[in-house]
């Protein structure tokens, strides 16, 4: 049977347009804006336009493809330093690509492959692999893992892995315009046209 797991994002203030109670905050996928997924290529041009290929990085995707089927934007991304640095975090967050995947906890037949990492493990972040549909992204305050349904029970474990993102792309880019938006609002950083669109969602309201 196939996990609905709960949709949300897992994210910052935004200054005084919308508030945190903490480090994080799980906000319910309808709050967010839209983000435009028409530059959307597999290329990521729209972030750093004929971003290099970095050897290392390269060969670490390589090694992980031995093991799993990864979709292309996936692979472009994280075997290019380049783009990886062009990705700020307020929080501290780092790429950290899992060597291998892991079978999900709660649903046997899907794999696991971390990339992203808060810096004390606050919210990490997972490639989610079923057979035979598009991988999407998992957010979770636990390292998945090492969580096992013998520590905890399945319906936590589904409560606490929260579908952050349709596709990868598509996370990168949110996940890339609010920590934009945050260093923006909160430290005074240059903000785009669309950076001001997003945060307009939250100011109109």
């Amino acid at each position: 049977m196939t996990i609905d797991f709960p949709h949300g994002w897992w994210g910052t203030d935004l200054g005084s347009a919308r508030a945190s109670m903490g480090t994080y905050e799980l906000y319910p996928t309808e709050s967010l804006p839209v983000v435009d997924e028409s530059c959307h290529e597999g290329t990521f041009a729209w972030l750093v336009p004929g971003a290099p290929h970095d050897p290392l990085r390269a060969m670490e995707v390589g090694a992980l493809s031995q093991h799993v089927e990864l979709p292309a934007a996936f692979k472009r991304f994280m075997s290019s330093q380049v783009l990886m640095d062009a990705i700020p975090s307020c929080t501290g967050c780092d790429f950290d690509l899992a060597p291998r995947p892991v079978p999900s906890p709660v649903e046997p037949t899907a794999q696991l492959v971390r990339f992203l990492r808060d810096q004390q493990d606050a919210v990490i972040w997972y490639l989610y692999l079923r057979p035979g549909e598009q991988p999407f992204v998992i957010a979770s305050p636990w390292l998945l893992e090492i969580v096992g349904l013998e520590e905890v029970d399945r319906a936590t474990l589904i409560a606490n892995m929260v579908r952050a993102a349709d596709g990868f792309e598509q996370f990168i880019h949110r996940f890339w315009l609010e920590n934009s938006l945050w260093f923006s609002v909160n430290e005074g950083d240059e903000s785009t046209d669309e950076m001001n669109l997003y945060l307009a969602h939250y100011t109109a309201a």
